[in-house]
């Protein structure tokens, strides 16, 4: 896997950083489900740490890997969010120091028309975390409500008939 970095953005909650990412035949099967992820450096959502992933990946079938669990029924994406180890000093260049927290922030399935709703929605997230829409500690926060009905209310205007 190699990682280069995509769009930016900058606001009042923090810096988020689109990363692209170039699988390699020897990567494991799984990481094709990936769709995108940001690097988010939000300073003031924990006293405890400050960067996060924001990911994004289809559930659809992978020849040689074990189904996705749909806890939504219809699901065709699963858009998560993780808190980063500061111990580790995440770099968004350096996959290595990422090692994510337990338990996930957020991890929540919608259905979307396709992958490229997929990546709209994902970079939707990632403006409103910089801007201090959403937050990227919905458990600490309340918010994981607020992320649920954001997630759900732009799926259903991507995908009509949900």
């Amino acid at each position: 896997m190699k990682i280069r970095l995509g769009n930016m953005r900058t606001g009042a909650a923090g810096k988020v950083q689109e990363l692209i990412v170039d699988l390699e035949p020897s990567d494991p099967k799984d990481w094709y489900a990936g769709i995108g992820n940001w690097f988010i450096d939000a300073p003031h959502q924990s006293p405890a740490w400050r960067h996060y992933m924001l990911s994004a990946i289809h559930l659809r079938a992978i020849d040689g890997v074990k189904p996705a669990h749909l806890r939504q029924p219809g699901a065709t994406h699963e858009f998560m969010m993780m808190a980063m180890d500061p111990g580790k000093n995440p770099d968004p260049l350096n996959p290595e120091s990422w090692s994510y927290l337990r338990p996930h922030n957020l991890a929540e399935q919608v259905e979307l028309r396709d992958d490229s709703a997929a990546i709209m929605l994902l970079d939707q997230c990632a403006t409103n975390i910089a801007e201090g829409r959403l937050w990227a500690e919905p458990p600490l926060s309340g918010q994981v409500e607020p992320w649920r009905s954001f997630l759900r209310a732009w799926a259903a205007e991507s995908h009509p008939g949900n």
